[in-house]
């Protein structure tokens, strides 16, 4: 540990005799003392740490509820030797209420501390920040400073939660000026719950490879077809025997990975000047193409949530159509029972997907895992429920891969979903199944609840189907334009034309609601015909005040509208963070970390994030450069690079890579550089 820059030393946890205790101190220079005196006693803490303290300790931890004399004689040895002293609170069990965690540091500052360490415990995103609030006060030291002191002495704060909700405010709090924070040695030495190794921490604190110093300098664009449109077209035009024609195509790795999956299933792909040609002999041909194999089947969905989810319930239905019925429905062709495995690589490996295997067991199927919630899985036995409900409360992409799948069964179901989410998503589902021959009814019940009633034995008919832009892409721009025309208002008006081109309107699609947003901040939205399309103006002259909208159902906006958020005046709004969490990262996270770590000022409650912006008086709020991180997830890299694009000073990234999931020319539509 020798190259470590500071060390702790668990007197309480090594009971090292003092010959050895005094052989460790002096091996490091910058050695930290703890001796808790729940784990041993007064006498033997007291032993330890005077004989670290005066063999060079530079720092002595002591917990606030130590007796006073205790207290008092550290204090005293440790101002004699020059050692600082750290006077520490831990809560093993939860967070304490903003106030309380105030009254605490004020009782360390008074107690004598050098360091006020206050640590608890995050059972979610919300205690965590409620902890790491305590950097927001500012002149702390002075404002805990009494009468009773001839001086106020620049006492430093070191706040953190502990826990795998916590884990982020170990490193964060770092950037929020704590002198240090805690990490284990190795993966197995941890000492508290949620501690980075030191190679992981490392790693963090690297300094981004990237500097984001594009300038918008393209005023005016074409974005690329939705990815969401064209994950379910590419899998419906496997279902649907002939040749299906998808136009206005522009790859990523998300769409992809669906390309390579029909592929895998028989169906033949050609691409030529952004069009999608699929050929399939159908779903029927599909699914005997399994059966005939004669293996156990794997297929793999890339990093895609929603191609992953897409095809849970397929394999389930492919899976059991060996028996009887399932045989019937493909043709009388029979075989055995096949189990098919769904995996993929990258950030879907860390993704919770337990509601869909949830769902499809739910429907008579068996979804087995080694790994939880967590792929691969491995699905088999078929469907054999004639009614199905599940809860749709974490996503939405569940309930659009029954809806592909089930029109396929012999007989005819009933798919009920209870606390349904992202309900424009299921929408846009259902357009895309209609374009190609599949009719479904529903019923919204007073309870909230949705009801699909899907006749059994359809089939898919190939079209030619018209990919419409993605509006989730369409968002960064979207928000950029808004920005940069209030920036020129203020500084000097060029004039210039902000506009998203040849885009539709009143689409399924959940995100095309950041023109709503856009609204409710001041921005003026102006739509032009343009042909079957329409070039959407966007200009915030008046300037952009803040707004309160619920992201419940539009959750991919959350990224973006942090960063409008943030050039709005006042404190914005924006709730749905519980639809953040299993995401390609924890968004609630890595929405807060990585823009508080460039000054911004957020809160987070319960499923409400809060973000204050501009004052009304300065152009922008008080963001800084520095370094962030991407968390491999396309939407927070470039919610950070829109961000970059109003911050005075050099931001660096660590990786651009991660955008090639959704929107590989991404810099290239922002930027001539």
């Amino acid at each position: 540990m020798a190259d470590a820059p500071m060390v702790e030393l668990r007197a309480d946890l090594c009971r090292l005799s003092l010959e050895e205790l005094e052989v460790a101190v002096a091996s490091h220079p910058n050695l930290l003392i703890t001796c808790r005196i729940a784990n041993s006693s007064i006498e033997f803490a007291r032993e330890q740490i005077i004989t670290a303290i005066r063999k060079g300790a530079k720092y002595v931890d002591i917990e606030i509820e130590a007796p006073v004399d205790f207290l008092e004689y550290v204090k005293v040895y440790a101002q004699v030797n020059g050692a600082k002293l750290i006077i520490s609170y831990h809560d093993f069990n939860g967070t304490p209420s903003f106030d309380e965690l105030r009254q605490i540091a004020d009782v360390c500052r008074r107690k004598g501390a050098d360091i006020v360490k206050i640590v608890t415990t995050a059972h979610d995103i919300s205690d965590a920040v409620r902890t790491l609030s305590l950097y927001k006060m500012d002149g702390w030291a002075k404002e805990f400073t009494t009468n009773n002191y001839s001086e106020v002495k620049d006492v430093k704060l070191l706040a953190f939660a502990m826990g795998k909700a916590g884990q982020f405010s170990r490193y964060l709090s770092l950037k929020l000026g704590a002198p240090y924070t805690y990490c284990a040695y190795g993966e197995n030495s941890a000492t508290a719950p949620g501690q980075y190794t030191v190679a992981q921490m490392a790693k963090l604190l690297e300094p981004g490879r990237v500097e984001l110093n594009y300038p918008l300098d393209i005023t005016s664009t074409s974005i690329p077809c939705s990815k969401s449109v064209a994950q379910r077209a590419i899998l419906a035009a496997a279902f649907a025997k002939g040749v299906t024609l998808l136009t206005n195509f522009e790859p990523c790795n998300d769409i992809n990975g669906a390309i390579k999956v029909i592929e895998q299933l028989g169906c033949s792909v050609e691409c030529e000047n952004g069009e999608l040609v699929i050929k399939s002999g159908g779903a029927a041909e599909i699914v005997k193409g399994l059966l005939a194999s004669g293996e156990d089947i794997k297929i793999v969905t890339g990093e895609s949530g929603l191609l992953t989810r897409l095809l849970i319930p397929f394999a389930a239905y492919a899976s059991g159509c060996g028996d009887a019925a399932g045989g019937d429905a493909i043709g009388g062709v029979r075989g055995k029972e096949c189990s098919i495995e769904i995996t993929g690589h990258g950030s879907i490996l860390g993704r919770n997907l337990g509601g869909a295997a949830a769902a499809v067991e739910n429907a008579g199927a068996v979804c087995s895992t080694t790994n939880g919630g967590y792929l691969p899985f491995t699905v088999s036995g078929g469907m054999s429920a004639r009614r199905i409900v599940i809860d749709g409360a974490e996503s939405s992409q569940t309930v659009s891969g029954f809806l592909m799948t089930l029109p396929l069964l012999p007989y005819n179901t009933v798919l009920q979903i209870e606390n349904p989410t992202s309900i424009p998503y299921i929408n846009l589902t259902l357009g895309v199944l209609e374009n190609f021959g599949i009719e479904i009814n529903e019923e919204r019940l007073s309870d909230g609840s949705i009801v699909f009633y899907i006749e059994g034995g359809q089939e898919y008919s190939p079209c030619s189907l018209y990919m419409e832009p993605d509006w989730s892409s369409a968002s960064f721009f979207a928000v950029a334009y808004a920005i940069s025309s209030m920036m020129e208002r203020r500084s000097v008006a060029s004039g210039r034309r902000y506009a998203l081109l040849n885009m539709q309107l009143g689409t399924a699609q959940a995100d095309e609601a950041i023109l709503k947003v856009l609204e409710m901040a001041g921005a003026k939205v102006e739509a032009i015909p343009s042909g079957y399309a329409y070039d959407i103006e966007i200009s915030a002259s008046e300037g952009l005040s803040a707004f309160d909208f619920d992201a419940t159902n539009a959750p991919d906006l959350f990224p973006i509208l942090t960063v409008l958020a943030l050039f709005c005046s006042g404190k914005s709004v924006i709730k749905g963070v519980s639809r953040l969490l299993q995401k390609e990262s924890n968004r609630a996270e890595s929405i807060y970390t990585e823009f508080t770590a460039l000054g911004a000022d957020i809160n987070i409650e319960g499923d409400y994030m809060y973000i204050c912006g501009a004052d009304g008086k300065e152009v922008a709020p008080s963001l800084h450069g520095g370094n962030v991180h991407s968390h491999n997830d396309h939407r927070i890299a470039m919610s950070l690079i829109v961000a970059s694009l109003f911050v005075g000073e050099p931001v660096f990234l660590d990786e651009l890579k991660c955008m090639d999931k959704s929107f590989p020319s991404f810099l290239r539509h922002l930027s001539d550089n």
